[in-house]
């Protein structure tokens, strides 16, 4: 390939011509591309460091994010091969985003703005590692920005680790390999034979929020704190600190505990997310993924069998919804046929003992079980709401309790000086 010649990224069925330039990482290029009505991203694998492992690491992240529908994790949208200096060279086509998060650093961002941008980060990580896929590379070049809307988005998956079971070919980077931006490292990525989990994340994070406030990356004692530069954020310098220790064992084992800590803080904006195991992706805690809220339980089928009488329903309940179903309350029951006379069963079936002597009488007492039902997936689901109220709130207890001691602790030692 000559160098004026234009790349086109051909797909099975669609075409994207170079405009320029953009990136280059590690092992890939990144080029700012057309297919004549849109403009994306294409990156696609240095032709020089192609191998077996850095396919197979191509492909992991292709996977992983080509499946996304997280709005702050980069989405892969199509993808194929490319030949480039005769070599064979995957590529894949994302959105393109005009700008990330160390250009918007160097324009700075108000204080009052740092924690929504965070935000995203945090969200868009822990979207990965919810799935335990953890970045390993995380810095400001690779958090992108959508103008339009102020989201962050997390990008640049190449070097992470991945124990997804739909990803076939699965690659565990070597413990003496050289990973992440050395900058944004954590401890135990720069040294052999040690652990790097979902740990080295937070600590990248942690330098990332700093530098975010003071323009400095934390390296060693005495560096530049949030207090330095705004009083009204100074609770972050303890975070900050937490989030860097030296030792993982030692930081936050979750991006929800550092949620947790901001929330309590009074940022209510932060959200919380948790994995939605039936469609395996990423929602809000604030979503009830229960499935007997999400699809509510509905009456398919009335039968007769040996003196009783058998309502199929849609889906089998759980011991919480038949409480819920006999407690009812301050509405008309049929007679002699009480929600608390039936049973249920994991067949899909509450069943009731009758003779089965009057047809009439039993297409009344289902439109009465109809109702029955509906009252009772109402009732189940206000105590579900109000069970993760509950815990929301103790959970905040319990951090602002433990922060307001730590305070004291705190105070106490600056107080007293025995020397």
């Amino acid at each position: 390939m000559s160098p004026k010649e234009q790349l086109v990224f051909e797909t099975t069925f669609n075409q994207f011509k170079e405009l320029e330039k953009i990136g280059e990482g590690g092992a890939g290029l990144v080029y700012k591309v057309t297919d004549g009505n849109t403009i994306y991203a294409a990156k696609y694998l240095n032709p020089n460091k192609v191998s077996t492992k850095t396919r197979k690491r191509f492909f992991n992240e292709i996977t992983f994010c080509e499946k996304n529908i997280h709005q702050n994790v980069i989405t892969v949208v199509d993808h194929g091969l490319l030949i480039v200096k005769g070599v064979s060279t995957p590529f894949y086509i994302m959105p393109y985003y005009p700008t990330t998060l160390r250009k918007l650093m160097e324009s700075s961002i108000s204080y009052d703005k740092v924690l929504y941008y965070f935000s995203d980060i945090l969200n868009g990580v822990e979207a990965a590692h919810l799935k335990s896929i953890w970045h390993r590379d995380l810095k400001p070049e690779n958090i992108l920005i959508d103008p339009s809307t102020a989201t962050l988005v997390v990008s640049d998956f190449g070097i992470a680790h991945f124990t997804q079971e739909d990803l076939y070919t699965l690659v565990e980077t070597r413990a003496d390999d050289r990973l992440g931006n050395f900058q944004y490292s954590a401890p135990e990525q720069r040294a052999r034979g040690k652990e790097v989990d979902r740990r080295a994340d937070i600590f990248s994070l942690g330098l990332i929020l700093n530098e975010m406030f003071t323009h400095n990356v934390p390296q060693g004692t005495g560096y530049p704190k949030i207090v330095d530069v705004s009083s009204d954020y100074a609770y972050l310098d303890d975070l900050v600190d937490w989030m860097i220790h030296q030792l993982p064992e030692q930081r936050p084992g979750t991006i929800d505990v550092i949620k947790q800590q901001l929330i309590v803080r009074g940022n209510d904006f932060v959200s919380q997310q948790k994995l939605n195991q039936l469609k395996n992706t990423v929602i809000p805690t604030s979503v009830i993924d229960d499935p007997l809220v999400t699809d509510p339980v509905r009456l398919e089928e009335v039968d007769y069998r040996k003196g009783e009488l058998i309502f199929r329903m849609s889906r089998p309940v759980n011991d919480k919804w038949e409480r819920a179903f006999k407690s009812l309350i301050n509405f008309e029951y049929f007679p002699g046929y009480e929600p608390k006379r039936f049973t249920f069963h994991q067949d899909k079936t509450a069943r009731v003992p009758s003779d089965g002597r009057s047809i009439d009488l039993i297409a009344e007492l289902a439109k009465f079980f109809k109702i029955y039902i509906e009252k009772a997936n109402m009732d189940y689901r206000g105590l579900i709401e109000k069970e993760q109220r509950q815990k929301e709130e103790e959970q905040q207890k319990t951090i602002l309790e433990q922060i307001h001691e730590e305070e004291i602790r705190k105070a106490l030692r600056n107080k007293v000086k025995l020397n």
